[in-house]
């Protein structure tokens, strides 16, 4: 039976920003190195080889989602005996590319040198943004680092571009669904109370200083302003000295743009710090201490339970009265309306940023010597953009959480993120956003790679083939609709149930493969997360904890799409198998018994007519339970 799928992707417009961020082997792939060699994760990226030369490392040409006319770059780097760090971006246009733009030099504790007069027929470098005479399709950046008496090293990289001519959307000011308060605990630092006579000027490195303290560092305001001084420009606020400073002292620093208010709540719940630059006219931000402002920086610390902005505003008259909170929709004009969301994102560790970059990961539960202990090892496959948490690096592996792959944990309740093995190069940076969409077909050609069912991604508007998506290691692609599922998932339960048995079924006479959970090659517990994942639903990883997240059914209130479980008789209440009931008396199942996927009566798998078998029975040696997920 097919069934007629009218269910599709509906894209909005896209992001007014985007950043890209590179401190994993893999985000810096077709990267040209010039007296660097890679370095140690996660102590950095690469360090310097030869301390007597500049090292330098240009990026790939890095292809824009979409037309941009402004540009933003960041860079950390370690100087354990001092040095300098200068970052450079060219942009390519109808005209071609474009000359290196600097946004600057930077030594820690030394001195900082911006590049003014930087003005051709491509733009023009603002102090600390590069703004374009016409749009541009794609850049590159450059980060050249001099050693002082030891080498230096580079941690990060990032650009962050936009397209100014976008409209800004109120709608990214209203409440999303169930919404909870979220609050982060950061220190509160007054620059008004500060005994200096630039106090009123010093807003950028104070915020900082409080980030610093929030993530476990030493914080001086003062020291930090010191260190950021632009003194070609006499300011406080240069972007690029404020993320670099913020680097040496080891933290991961991007700057960045982002495209809603719940971007920055997923920054806060995973650990980062965030602060946000805002600008605002007479009586725009009620309640801030500023009547207005052209500039002005401040730590947002969470949303409280109507969804309106909790902030750290050092602009206070004094430490006591620095914690401001500001109407939702007030706070997003002066945010993201008139700064396109301009932030700076601190952390200790970017280790809950990171997704599948590859087309597919298997996932082992210690790193395997060779082609046979993979087949030995091998536990679970992640999908590209699948999300993962770092936990730590061995050489060319990494030990990380499948955060999308949950298992039942050691107290047979809680359901945990499966842990284990995977390539360190197949992980890149992600921001943390939700996916709008889920990849339903078997397989799809997109950007130059095969996607396989189960991919999520979130859609980034519209272009004439499709919707607009990034696939693994941010690159862009066209899908069409008719190959995605819209999240969060609508359709009522009988119309899922047939179509999670249609989608079962492409796997029909696939090899069985254990540990398969793509396109690629499937075991039983793989065919069913991926059925139900296809349309939106997601289930743990394995047979056993399927079986827990299911409820008893029994066989004469049996739906097509519930499942079937089994398990042997001396060990009953270990549940080794999964299947899914078809209808009229078959199942559908991926089994080593025959080496192959595929659709059969019960009684031809068990040996027994299914209408007499009761929930628990046991049947030829096996234990056969029913389950149901659906309503």
């Amino acid at each position: 039976m097919t069934v007629k799928t009218e269910t599709q992707a509906q894209p909005g417009p896209l992001p007014r920003s985007w950043t890209v961020v590179h401190f994993l082997p893999g985000d810096f792939t077709g990267a040209s190195l010039k007296n660097l060699v890679p370095a140690a994760f996660p102590e950095a990226a690469f360090r310097t080889e030869d301390s007597s030369r500049p090292a330098q490392l240009t990026s790939a040409e890095l292809e824009a989602l979409f037309p941009f006319d402004n540009l933003l770059l960041s860079a950390d780097a370690l100087f354990p005996g001092g040095g300098a760090l200068q970052a450079e971006a060219q942009v390519k246009t109808a005209a071609g590319w474009s000359p290196w733009f600097s946004f600057g030099s930077f030594t820690p504790g030394q001195g900082r040198a911006s590049a003014p007069g930087q003005d051709n027929a491509f733009g023009r470098m603002d102090v600390d943004i590069l703004r374009l005479k016409a749009k541009a399709g794609a850049l590159r950046y450059r980060i050249t680092l001099t050693a002082g008496t030891k080498p230096p090293a580079l941690r990060l990289a990032a650009v962050s571009y936009t397209d100014s001519t976008a409209p800004y959307d109120p709608a990214l000011a209203k409440n999303p669904p169930g919404l909870k308060p979220l609050k982060v605990q950061v220190p509160r630092f007054s620059q008004m109370a500060l005994q200096v006579n630039h106090s009123g000027d010093i807003c950028s490195p104070v915020s900082m200083a409080m980030a610093f303290s929030a993530l476990g560092l030493k914080a001086d305001p003062l020291e930090a302003a010191a260190a950021v001084l632009d003194p070609a420009e006499n300011i406080y606020g240069n972007w690029f000295f404020n993320t670099a400073h913020a680097g040496s002292r080891g933290l991961y620093s991007v700057l960045t743009r982002l495209n809603s208010l719940e971007d920055a709540r997923a920054f806060l719940a995973a650990g980062a710090a965030v602060v946000a630059s805002v600008t605002f006219g007479p009586d725009e931000l009620r309640n801030s201490p500023l009547k207005k402002t052209k500039g002005h920086l401040l730590v947002i610390t969470g949303f409280d339970a109507r969804g309106n902005v909790i902030t750290n505003d050092p602009a206070a008259p004094d430490d006591a009265t620095v914690e401001r909170v500001y109407d939702r929709a007030e706070f997003a004009a002066a945010w993201l309306k008139n700064k396109y969301g301009l932030a700076y994102i601190l952390a200790r560790d970017l280790n809950k940023f990171l997704a599948v970059r590859t087309a597919m990961a298997e996932f082992y539960s210690m790193p395997p010597a060779d082609a046979a202990e993979r087949g030995r090892l091998i536990e679970s496959q992640l999908l590209a953009n699948e999300r993962v948490e770092l936990l730590e690096v061995s050489g060319s592996w990494a030990r990380a959480r499948a955060l999308e792959q949950p298992s039942l944990a050691a107290d047979g309740r809680t359901l945990a993120p499966y842990e284990g093995w995977l390539p360190l190069d197949a992980l890149s940076f992600s921001l943390p956003l939700p996916p709008t969409a889920v990849v339903r077909s078997k397989t799809v050609s997109a950007g130059g790679t095969d996607v396989s069912m189960g991919v999520k991604v979130r859609v980034l508007g519209q272009a004439k083939a499709g919707p607009r998506v990034l696939l693994g290691g941010g690159i862009p692609a066209v899908l069409q609709a008719r190959h995605l599922t819209p999240l969060p998932q609508t359709d009522k339960p009988d119309t899922l149930r047939a179509r999670i048995l249609e989608t079962a079924r492409v796997f029909l006479g696939d090899k069985y493969y254990w540990g398969g959970r793509s396109a690629w090659g499937i075991d039983c517990s793989g065919l069913v997360n991926l059925a139900y994942r296809a349309w939106g639903l997601d289930l743990p990883r394995n047979a056993g904890d399927q079986y827990k997240a299911s409820r008893r059914v029994s066989r004469e209130d049996l739906k097509p799409a519930d499942l079937i479980f089994s398990a042997d008789a001396a060990k009953p209440g270990l549940i080794t198998h999964v299947m899914l009931y078809a209808g009229g008396g078959r199942l559908i199942e991926a089994t080593g018994d025959t080496n192959s996927v595929r659709e059969v009566p019960f009684k031809e798998k068990f040996g027994a007519d299914l209408s007499k078998i009761k929930h628990g029975a046991l049947v030829n040696g096996k234990k056969v339970f029913f389950g149901r997920i659906l309503k």
